[in-house]
C-alpha cells in the first residue's frame, strides 16, 4: 500500500535529511568522519543493546562501502582512538569492539539534533 506525501511535506522532510547529513558533518567533521559511512557504523553501534562487539560484526554495520573498505574504516577508527578493542575474556582470539567515550557524546549531541528537527516537522 503506498500512501502518496504532499509535496510541500516531502520537501520538508528531504530538507530534514539533508540538515541531519550537514549536522554529521558539523559533530564529527573536526576528527575527519565526515562520511556518511561513519553514521551508520556508530548508530547501529549506538541502537544495539550489546555495549561490546566482535570487530568482524561492524563491518556489516557498513554496508554502503565494501568489505574491505569497513575493515579499513574499522582499523582506522581503532588506532585514532575512536573505537576500542579489547580481547574477549572467554576466547583471546576474539576481539571486541567499543564506542570511546568521547565518540558516545558527539552521537548522543547528534542524536539530540536529528529528535529535535524531526519531532518539528509534525
Amino acid at each position: 500500500m503506498k500512501k502518496k506525501i504532499a509535496r510541500a511535506k516531502g520537501q520538508a522532510v528531504a530538507r530534514a535529511i539533508l540538515d541531519m547529513d550537514w549536522q554529521w558533518s558539523a559533530h564529527f567533521g573536526d576528527l575527519g568522519l565526515n562520511d556518511l559511512n561513519y553514521s551508520d557504523l556508530f548508530c547501529r553501534m549506538w541502537v544495539d543493546p550489546e555495549d561490546y562487539f566482535a570487530k568482524t560484526a561492524l563491518y556489516e554495520f557498513m554496508p554502503g562501502v565494501s568489505r574491505r573498505t569497513a575493515v579499513r574504516y574499522v582499523q582506522e577508527l581503532i588506532d585514532r582512538g575512536w573505537l576500542l578493542e579489547t580481547s574477549s575474556a572467554e576466547d583471546r582470539r576474539i576481539k571486541q569492539v567499543s564506542l570511546a567515550a568521547s565518540i558516545g557524546e558527539r552521537l548522543e549531541q547528534f542524536l539530540a539534533y536529528v529528535h529535535q528537527r524531526f519531532a518539528a516537522l509534525d
